[in-house]
């Protein structure tokens, strides 16, 4: 029988299209990869972790802080603490001192209905508002005696209260040998009474509540007023009684009472991008003058077990939490260290996890002093949520 060569190639065509079919499938069945993008569809992350870590280490420490440049100047004393306040003014030392009738020292009060009796001294050596403190006259100068070095004499004495206080100072009267000593080293106030009080510091010579001395004096037969302003101040905070025991871990401003905790993140791997790093804990309020308490967390340059209180850290806070003191218990105080626990974790050949230091921000707010539980419920933990990248998918 006779096939036309026509229906032969049609009939061939059948089982080849039938093979490649085949073979186009078996190749899809025995890939191990899924085309390009389509696992990002389902899943854009190959793993996420969450980890709660506890501290590798702790220590708190005190030290005396510069409190120059401060908005506001404490001067008083309780149970806790006691504060002085150093001032310098510009008084022209060309000034005819001989035409002056009247010089008074005005202050200005942060809390109006406050009240305190002082005493104004002056001080007998000089001092720097960025380096003076309870301990220091400057950076590397100690004062002869701890909290001022100063005269016996009383240059004034009055009553902080009201609005502003205006009080009769010594200047015109002095010998020329005393008043260069008030020029060069400024005048200490001394606290008469208990309690502490607020006062504005000389933040800017233009401030209408900056410390001051308004000199009255004659000129050409007519009375006239100068007004000199401060041109340094700073407080000078001593602790009395901290009602603290060694080992506690501390934070409070004025002095300054840091806690330096470290956290082993080993555990983390490099290539991790952390979502959320939250530092939590319950403190306890030992003193406060304020009921808003601002934390800062900063990240230390140097290791603290080799130099202790003396390590270096970032003068500005990686991280600042506000802390409302509660009437009750149950408040947490939460900071977001992401920032920083993302370096340690992405560069640790060359920024080490030396740990942070929680201060107050800034150490010269209002006066406060908490601690911080070092066992239990209410101590530090470290709250971690970190994602992988995707796994290759061309392996």
């Amino acid at each position: 029988m006779h096939v036309s060569r026509c229906k032969i190639q049609d009939t061939l065509k059948v089982p080849v299209l039938h093979v490649a079919l085949c073979i186009l499938t078996l190749a899809l069945i025995g890939c191990n990869t899924r085309p390009v993008g389509y696992d990002q569809l389902s899943n854009r992350v190959s793993g996420a972790s969450d980890t709660t870590l506890l501290p590798d280490s702790t220590a708190s420490y005190m030290r005396y802080v510069p409190l120059g440049g401060s908005s506001l100047l404490y001067l008083g004393r309780d149970a806790s603490y006691q504060s002085r306040i150093v001032m310098l003014f510009s008084i022209p030392d060309t000034m005819n001192l001989d035409s002056i009738t009247s010089c008074q020292l005005v202050l200005h009060p942060v809390d109006t209905l406050a009240r305190m009796n002082f005493i104004c001294r002056p001080c007998s050596l000089a001092w720097l508002e960025s380096g003076v403190s309870w301990q220091m006259a400057d950076s590397s100068d100690h004062w002869l005696n701890p909290g001022g070095s100063f005269l016996p004499d009383t240059l004034a004495s009055g009553t902080i209260t009201g609005d502003s206080a205006m009080i009769d100072m010594k200047y015109a009267g002095l010998d020329s040998a005393r008043r260069a000593t008030i020029r060069t080293c400024g005048v200490i106030l001394f606290p008469e009474d208990t309690g502490i009080v607020a006062i504005h510091a000389g933040v800017s010579t233009t401030s209408a509540t900056s410390p001051r001395l308004r000199i009255t004096y004659t000129s050409n037969g007519k009375q006239t007023q100068r007004i000199v302003n401060d041109v340094g101040d700073a407080s000078l905070i001593d602790t009395i009684a901290t009602q603290s025991e060694p080992g506690d871990l501390l934070v409070g401003s004025g002095v300054a009472y840091r806690t330096w905790l470290t956290f082993n993140i080993d555990s983390i791997p490099p290539q991790a991008t952390i979502a959320s790093a939250e530092l939590k804990f319950r403190p306890m309020t030992l003193y406060r003058r304020t009921d808003t308490i601002i934390l800062g967390a900063s990240r230390l340059t140097q290791s603290f077990g080799q130099w202790g209180a003396g390590a270096r850290y970032e003068s500005v806070p990686s991280a600042a939490s506000s802390y409302i003191v509660p009437a009750d218990s149950d408040s947490t105080v939460t900071i977001d260290i992401r920032s920083m626990v993302q370096i340690w974790t992405s560069h640790s050949d060359t920024l080490h996890n030396f740990g942070l230091v929680l201060t107050a921000a800034p150490e010269w707010s209002a006066l406060f002093r908490f601690q911080i539980p070092d066992r239990g419920a209410d101590a530090p933990h470290l709250d971690i949520k970190y994602v992988l990248p995707p796994e290759d998918r061309f392996k």
